[in-house]
């Protein structure tokens, strides 16, 4: 009994909300690129209005997994900003430090998926990227792969288990080397926000600051000289990392409230 349940949470939980999620969304990018064309000019474009399609869709389908799985609700109070301020600070230190990691091995040069989902995402104006980039996919994305995936997984797994295949789809589904091993790492750690403070907010916030960062980075030429390759730029990212890593650890310890 306890078995044909899990079949039919992974079946009816987790893949068709999947499978319905790609559907609507590279539906209506392939519906819109049928009348304006598909370049890296118009991408974005056709992402942010593939988002506003999708998100009404993951966010009904992702109701009930998350009020099963977490009973946090936000309010607005001095712990929500304390709450806000970790997640940002813990974000964009391991967000930078990865990219920088990455960006400095021969695994850029050898993906030629990374190189075009990189011409996608920044070849239009920086307020259409901010936008579908920064914020519209991060809170579609985390309300499938945080909202759905994992609220539904930790209904028949472990919370660590749940953490750690929950980041590893959203890892495969970005289909490339480079954005997997970077996805699947930001992944664990949004599933963490999402588990400590019980609410969804959580891991949207961490990952709309992440987008934005890389967003502004990319398009305003922002700390380029720390993944240059040098052994600055290494020493500079591992020490990012380790501290974004130890605050991350605090958080998860310590009491939240809201």
């Amino acid at each position: 009994m306890e078995n044909r349940l899990r079949l039919r949470t992974v079946i009816w939980e987790i893949i068709f909300p999947l499978v319905l999620y790609y559907i609507a969304f590279l539906s209506t990018m392939y519906f819109i690129f049928a009348f304006i064309g598909r370049s890296s000019a118009t991408y974005m474009v056709a992402q942010i209005i593939a988002a506003a399609v999708t998100i009404p869709l993951m966010y009904f389908a992702s109701y009930k997994p998350t009020q099963e799985a977490f009973s946090g609700k936000p309010h607005i109070s001095k712990e929500l900003g304390i709450n806000i301020i970790y997640i940002v600070i813990i974000t964009l230190l391991i967000s930078l430090a990865l990219n920088n990691i990455i960006s400095m091995t021969p695994l850029v040069q050898m993906s030629g998926g990374y190189a075009q989902a990189n011409e996608n995402f920044y070849g239009s104006t920086l307020m259409l990227e901010l936008i579908g980039s920064a914020i519209l996919s991060p809170i579609m994305e985390e309300l499938v792969f945080r909202g759905i995936v994992f609220g539904n997984l930790r209904k028949i797994t472990s919370t660590g288990t749940a953490i750690f295949l929950s980041a590893f789809l959203f890892g495969i589904v970005h289909f490339n080397i480079v954005q997997f091993i970077y996805a699947f790492l930001l992944g664990i750690v949004l599933a963490l926000f999402m588990y400590k403070s019980g609410h969804m907010y959580a891991a949207m916030v961490g990952h709309i600051a992440a987008n934005a960062f890389a967003v502004l980075r990319t398009e305003c030429n922002i700390l380029t000289w720390t993944m240059d390759g040098s052994a600055v730029a290494w020493t500079l990212s591992i020490i990012l990392l380790v501290a974004g890593s130890i605050i991350l650890g605090y958080y998860v310890k310590r009491k939240i409230i809201g």
